[in-house]
């Protein structure tokens, strides 16, 4: 990992954590990447701390502690004509085990969105140190899952990938794709997002 790419991570989880703490802070964690001079905001009155939020009302639910859970958003950019993907893994205590955020050919939402489950899929099937666990892939599109659910259908010309992903059971991964709320996709959504502008893949283990 290079040194740009590490700072990028630090600031993402900043501004992760600042998301967490549910301050009115306007920027998101893709801007503070992008302009780390605008962690100098500052809207708290004097003397005075953000409350310490309720674990119990956190929209992302863990899995149970046999499985790892995927969480994985697609961004399209119609100005810049640009789609990409962003995943993260974590495991039943919450903890992130593997990221990724990466450029794609220019496409329709939906259909990025099956190239971020089928990219989460081949980066668990390239891990030795994943198998043996079952796999939680949650995505915020219904129409997304239906697609990887069902036996057929979809857009035609992503049939393949759909295929790969329908078929993944029988290369011996214990699989289940969801749908969720995009409140719960906020970490893979910042990730989808910082893929906009990146030329290469970036995957991180943690």
């Amino acid at each position: 990992m290079t040194t740009k790419q590490i700072e990028d991570l630090i600031l993402l989880r900043i501004g992760w954590w600042i998301k967490g703490w549910n301050l009115e802070f306007p920027y998101s964690p893709d801007e503070i990447v992008r302009t780390p001079q605008c962690l100098r905001w500052s809207n708290l009155t004097p003397g005075t701390l953000p409350a310490i939020p309720d674990p119990s009302a956190s929209l992302w639910i863990p899995p149970p502690s046999h499985c790892i859970k995927w969480n994985v958003d697609a961004s399209l950019h119609p100005i810049l004509i640009r789609s990409s993907i962003g995943g993260v893994l974590r495991d039943s205590e919450g903890k992130f085990l593997c990221i990724f955020s990466s450029p794609i050919p220019h496409m329709e939402i939906n259909m990025a969105e099956v190239f971020a489950i089928h990219k989460a899929l081949k980066i668990v099937q390239g891990s030795t140190r994943l198998q043996g666990r079952k796999i939680i892939i949650e995505s915020d599109s219904k129409n997304v899952v239906g697609w990887c659910c069902a036996r057929s259908g979809g857009p035609w010309n992503i049939q393949f990938i759909l295929n790969f992903i329908r078929n993944i059971s029988s290369t011996g991964l214990q699989v289940e794709i969801c749908h969720k709320g995009r409140a719960s996709n906020s970490v893979a959504d910042g990730l989808a997002k910082r893929g906009l502008s990146r030329e290469d893949d970036f995957i991180a283990w943690l």
